[in-house]
């Protein structure tokens, strides 16, 4: 593998695994604070829900301390009179207050008159006999009041789910008392506001935010193993249901202090999604600036190391195919390349020296060997014939003795 193969490979490599911790430790840290800010923001768009549902409650116990304490409604309830009922007690007089129905009980708990209003159908309704059961069964925690007790005190109001299959009510009750409160108490009075889908609707529309009842007789969609949050003494439980809502849930008691109804609050996961758009847009840019410092990393790498190395194998190359020691590299600069290039050019010229030094001793050695050919062919020339001459002279030595 070549290596500018290799400088892509391990430079790719390596800023891809900076980005990919970089983009999990972004996400981790972004993803957590969004996510304590959502809950911040569930529990304030809770407190609002519950500030709005108490100065429900206020009103209410405001609007019945009025009545209860009036000398005409102390009367009534002895007298029954039809006076008060067609003055006080029609549609108009209901609408105006905001009060769907008004039960007036004795101090022995029997129920004197009742008067309810729909205002939805805009007409007058028979309140379901299951609440007056509810009413009846309860009549000690709801009718029972001190008999020296001649003031606001004497009341008590709340959230009321007395079947799964009505609606809900807010409610309060009252001891009827004259209006200077030094009589005897004559009785109860119970003022009752529907929480329907319009009064719902309304606070939906106040506090801008999704409210939604869930009895707890029922399935309810939470488990309660999470660590809740506490507000208003109450623990708040937050779970977000999709990626665009989130709730947060949270158990209201009943007038007598029952855990009836799991009570929904939600909202848009705006901050959520924000926070997931900046770590897009975050992993996004991160992903742009990491291919450009890839880009330019590996320019540099080839233009100043990789391209000279390149031209240096070249260079060597072309020595080694031409056989021309005397051809020396180009040097620039003074960093590690230049350095090899210089000791490559030191190694050229002491090899051109060797090759000089071995050129001249082998011309000295042919000299020599030269000059030994031509010794020996003299010698060798003079030793044949003296051994000619020898022989000769032995034949005539022997020819000379055979004549004799």
């Amino acid at each position: 593998m070549k290596l500018r193969t290799k400088s892509i490979i391990v430079v790719c490599a390596g800023f891809s695994f900076f980005c990919l911790i970089l983009c999990i430790i972004l996400n981790n840290v972004i993803t957590a604070s969004y996510l304590d800010l959502e809950a911040k923001t569930v529990c304030g768009n809770v407190e609002r829900v519950l500030n709005q549902f108490d100065q429900e409650k206020i009103n209410l116990d405001a609007m019945a301390a009025d009545w209860a304490m009036w000398d005409d409604t102390y009367f009534f309830v002895k007298d029954k009179n039809e006076l008060f009922i067609q003055d006080n007690l029609n549609y108009g007089s209901l609408e105006n207050i905001n009060i769907n129905f008004m039960l007036f009980f004795d101090n022995s708990g029997v129920l004197v008159y009742s008067k309810a209003y729909d205002f939805q159908e805009k007409k007058e309704i028979i309140l379901p006999a299951s609440l007056y059961s509810y009413i009846s069964d309860n009549k000690v925690d709801l009718l029972n009041h001190y008999p020296t007790q001649y003031s606001i005190e004497s009341a008590s109001s709340g959230f009321l789910l007395y079947d799964t299959k009505e609606t809900p009510l807010f409610l309060s009750v009252n001891a009827i008392l004259n209006s200077n409160r030094d009589a005897p108490i004559h009785g109860s009075l119970i003022l009752g506001r529907f929480l329907d889908s319009n009064k719902v609707k309304s606070f939906e529309d106040i506090t801008q935010l999704t409210i939604i009842f869930h009895p707890l007789s029922n399935q309810i969609p939470i488990d309660f193993e999470q660590t809740p949050v506490s507000i208003q003494g109450l623990p708040i439980f937050i779970q977000p249901i999709n990626s665009t809502y989130v709730a947060g849930f949270f158990k209201v008691n009943d007038i007598l202090g029952n855990p009836v109804i799991l009570l929904e609050i939600g909202s848009n996961r705006d901050f959520y999604n924000q926070g997931l758009l900046m770590i897009q847009n975050l992993i996004i840019s991160l992903i742009f600036t990491m291919v450009i410092l890839i880009i330019t990393v590996i320019y540099i790498l080839d233009r100043f190391v990789i391209s000279r190395l390149a031209y240096l194998i070249k260079s060597v190359n072309d020595i080694r195919s031409y056989g021309d020691l005397s051809k020396h590299l180009q040097v620039k600069g003074n960093d590690e390349v230049a350095m090899l290039e210089k000791n490559i050019n030191d190694m050229l010229t002491s090899l051109q020296k060797t090759w000089a030094m071995k050129d001249s001793a082998e011309f000295s050695l042919q000299k020599k060997i030269d000059e030994l050919e031509r010794f020996k062919t003299v010698t060798v020339d003079r030793e044949i014939k003296m051994i000619e001459l020898k022989k000769q002279l032995e034949e005539l030595r022997v020819k000379s003795w055979e004549k004799t």
